[in-house]
């Protein structure tokens, strides 16, 4: 499905029946990755998979900020009526969600972070990775590209815009092999009032999402409170 929110044209796609959850993907991902968390949630909430701009099947000619971003989701829940669902985001679709929080607070009603960023230029890029920007035409090499602007130019969240932050939040970490540091996971929890944060320690960048148990206890805990 699609929907044209601040004239952009915004992939979705909607599972399940309950209280809704909108899922965030990663910079460059489309919606196919979160499949993983909706088909473990749609049994007791109706899951939005949410396309962001320039990703997956939404539009991409267009200009790519985080607040903008947040401004997509913002109005996504207004044009569907949606009555304060849940926001998840992971990684890069982490750091839109936290700016819907800070802009849009009273739009959503809980918060969870998987592996997601305030500051900007907190990780440091993995070994592949510059071995891959040297590579003249590699495909997809303009896709990254305009996503490594988007981290290199962001805007970075500060302390006191974590503070007025004030519903429940839940942040998530890989541990040691997560390319957020602990560092930014302790920052990010301990400037938002009603937080808490778990990490699962040797599970990576995100890769908690794919059927951990760990994680999905916790989780459903959280929105079940």
């Amino acid at each position: 499905m699609y929907i044209d929110v601040n004239n952009i044209k915004i992939h979705y796609e909607v599972l399940g029946k309950g209280k809704d959850i909108i899922l965030l993907n990663p910079n460059s991902v489309n919606t196919g990755l979160m499949k993983f968390i909706a088909n473990r949630l749609k049994d007791k909430y109706k899951v939005y998979l949410f396309d962001r701009r320039c990703c997956g099947k939404s539009e991409k000619n267009c200009t790519l900020t985080y607040e903008d971003s947040a401004k997509d989701v913002y109005e996504f829940i207004k044009k569907l009526n949606l009555d304060k669902p849940y926001l998840l985001g992971c990684s890069g679709g982490g750091t839109v969600a936290l700016n819907v929080a800070i802009h849009y607070s009273e739009s959503i009603s809980k918060l969870i972070l998987c592996s997601g960023v305030a500051r900007n230029n907190v990780i440091e890029k993995p070994t592949y990775a510059k071995i891959m920007e040297k590579i003249p035409y590699y495909p997809g090499k303009r896709n990254n590209e305009m996503f490594e602007k988007l981290i290199d130019e962001s805007h970075s969240i500060t302390e006191d815009e974590l503070n007025s932050i004030n519903i429940p939040t839940i942040v998530f970490n890989g541990g040691s092999k997560d390319l957020v540091p602990k560092s930014e996971v302790e920052f990010i929890s301990n400037n938002i009032k009603n937080s808490r944060r778990y990490i699962i320690e040797k599970a990576g960048h995100c890769n908690y999402i794919f059927n951990n148990n760990e994680f999905y206890n916790e989780l459903n805990k959280f929105l079940e409170k």
